[in-house]
Formats: structure tokens, sequence, C-alpha cells
């Protein structure tokens, strides 16, 4: 998983216009693991994110919405990108979406298949205008997800002159 968002940094990020915020969370707990605005180019920000360590424990994504939304900054555009391998239909995810998203953040959604593990429709119905990619595995994010998540659901060119915002939960 951190191999796709190291990726997905390599073809997105212009250190000039995009910044990146990586935020790991089980189901009580969020946080950034790095502070990431400290690298000066993708190569660097993405062998940093190699290191992050995953938290052990359940899967709430409310409580990594509930992050992003409290602790970022104001006044820039974000695309949230959800990468995630255990979902399954909650309210509290649901609004924590709906504030998120009501604030101006694109949520994009990825889930890595397998039975029961990611409930897809729940996926695509959180995410800004059913933004959810599927992959069968981890082996396929890369080649199955990142050029999408950048060409066809980002929703704004890198070279644009305002600070955005990516947000990418594992």
């Amino acid at each position: 998983m951190l191999r796709f968002v190291g990726e997905l940094v390599r073809q997105y990020i212009n250190p000039n216009y995009v910044r990146v915020v990586v935020v790991c969370y089980n189901d009580t707990y969020a946080s950034v693991q790095h502070q990431l605005n400290g690298y000066n180019d993708a190569n660097s920000l993405a062998q940093a994110i190699l290191q992050i360590p995953l938290l052990g424990g359940g899967s709430n994504l409310s409580v990594a919405l509930d992050w992003l939304r409290t602790q970022t900054l104001a006044d820039t555009a974000y695309i949230s990108v959800v990468v995630t391998d255990h979902i399954q239909s909650s309210q509290l995810i649901s609004n924590a979406a709906d504030i998120v998203r009501s604030q101006g953040t694109t949520i994009v959604g990825v889930g890595i298949t397998g039975p029961g593990r990611v409930d897809m429709s729940f996926l695509s119905s959180i995410t800004s205008n059913r933004r959810a990619i599927q992959v069968g595995d981890y082996s396929q994010l890369v080649s199955g997800a990142r050029d999408r998540v950048v060409r066809d659901l980002a929703c704004f060119p890198p070279e644009t002159t305002a600070i955005q915002r990516l947000g990418m939960f594992t």
C-alpha cells in the first residue's frame, strides 16, 4: 500500500504546488507519521513514505476523516485518496465523509477487494462523484489505480498555481 502512495507521489507531486499528508489510522486513532512538507522532491518524499510504519488494530475511516477535517489548513484545495482493503457500510463514516466533502475536499476511493472485505458500493457512496477504483489485490495498486487516480480522478492539473493538499489514507 505504501508503495502505491509513493508511486502516486512520484507521478503527481510538484513541491511548489502540491503538498502531501499521509494519514495512518486504526479503529481509534489517526496520525501523520512524518512531516512530509520538508522534502524538496517527489523521490525523497516517496522514499520517506515507504518508511512509515502502519498502525495495527482495526480500521475506522471516520477517525481519519475527522482528523483531516480538524487538523489541516484552510484555504487550500484538497484531494483525499482513501486506499482501503476493508470497508463496510457505516453511518459514522458516511457522516464524516459528508462533512469533509461539504468543506470542499474531493474524496477518491481505491478499494483492494476480496471476499467480504470492501463494499465498493459504499466506498463509491462516500467519494466525490462516485470516484472509486477497484483492484483485486495489493500487487495491482500501481498498475491498476495510480494512473487512473492521477489522470482521471484528481480534478486539477499539478501545474495550477494554488497550493493543494493531497491526503492519502492507509
